[in-house]
């Protein structure tokens, strides 16, 4: 291998999430596919504590390019451990695997499709050098200041409704066998239904105060949902952000009193406000560098929940700089 030269034959390490949907079902499809493989290293993490040990193999084994097979979770797992513990002299190349249950990250920077499919790609690639390759540059989310005093680096914020929504899909959609991005689509039109209808579970705010790149703003807004992200495209394709700032973190949040929900979150989902999608209404979307947020309550990561409180002190969620990733197409 010349490490000089990354599409001739790159040594990639490959982190796999045993416990993730997808792996589960398919327990021993990893392995019978890159066993014995002289340019794929692959590790099995079964909990966080052997995330770091691996990557420290994977950098002095030099590899260059890491890709994770796992879900949304996992991912922000190893990030978290990459900006942390920074294991690796020159941060790696990343190649997102569809080993979840959503994989929205991988559906904006990752290999699409099954995860047989985008392994024997990836394997492919690995021995000829041969793909369609793209490679897509993201920020990544800083996040500071929840309960556990740790920082958490992943693709995507939620709080308020998401949170509902994020439980809803666990105890309803899943368990239904709907997964992929279907499940959360599915769950983003009962969001919006019980919003319309000012279904409590679904409609109940989030007092919270909110700072965009320092600029003071005392009000407490009474907010239905916020998201955060720095993908270009969330699941089934949507963009709901419309801010014109030149920023990468997108913050698009709806708040009491909001009106003509119905009319208006087609075009928030397409990020192409409407009439009816306007502050006066309740629709915000802003582009910053760095977004603090005073709140009592959960927050997600990744899908991965977590707790603030404002005695705590602001969620602080902040942009690190690009980093690349590799997608592989049919």
């Amino acid at each position: 291998m010349n490490p000089s030269h990354p599409e001739k034959s790159p040594g990639i390490g490959l982190i796999t999430n045993p416990h993730s949907r997808r792996n589960r079902a398919h327990p021993g499809l990893v392995q019978a596919i890159v066993a014995n493989h002289p340019y794929i290293h692959h590790q099995i993490t079964r909990d966080r504590d052997d995330i770091l040990r691996v990557l420290q193999d994977f950098a002095e084994q030099g590899v260059a390019v890491l890709a994770i097979n796992g879900g949304d979770g996992t991912t922000s797992q190893v990030f978290t451990e990459l900006f942390n513990k920074n294991p690796f002299t020159r941060f790696p190349s990343i190649i997102l695997l569809p080993g979840g249950t959503t994989n929205m990250n991988v559906g904006d920077v990752g290999v699409r499709g099954s995860l047989k499919s985008a392994l024997c790609r990836m394997v492919e690639w690995a021995s000829t050098g041969k793909g369609r390759i793209q490679r897509l540059r993201r920020a990544m989310l800083r996040v500071e200041g929840s309960l556990d005093g740790k920082t958490t680096y992943g693709m995507a914020f939620g709080a308020g409704t998401v949170i509902r929504g994020i439980e809803y899909c666990h105890s309803n959609v899943h368990r239904m066998g709907i997964k992929n991005e279907l499940g959360p689509g599915l769950v983003t039109l009962r969001t919006i239904w019980g919003m319309a209808r000012k279904e409590p579970y679904f409609s109940d705010p989030t007092p919270i105060r909110i700072e965009l790149d320092g600029l003071p703003d005392p009000q407490v807004r009474e907010v239905v949902l916020i998201s955060i992200n720095s993908l270009d495209r969330l699941f089934l394709g949507l963009k709901p952000y419309w801010g014109n700032e030149d920023a990468p973190l997108h913050c698009t949040w709806v708040q009491k009193p909001s009106h003509k929900v119905m009319r208006a979150f087609l075009a928030v989902l397409r990020g192409k406000p409407n009439r009816h999608v306007t502050p006066e209404n309740g629709y915000f979307s802003h582009n910053a560098q760095k977004i603090q947020l005073w709140l009592d309550g959960t927050f997600a990561i990744d899908g991965e929940l977590y707790h603030a409180t404002n005695e705590q002190g602001p969620i602080t969620v902040s942009s690190t700089d690009e980093i690349e990733f590799i997608r592989i197409n049919k």
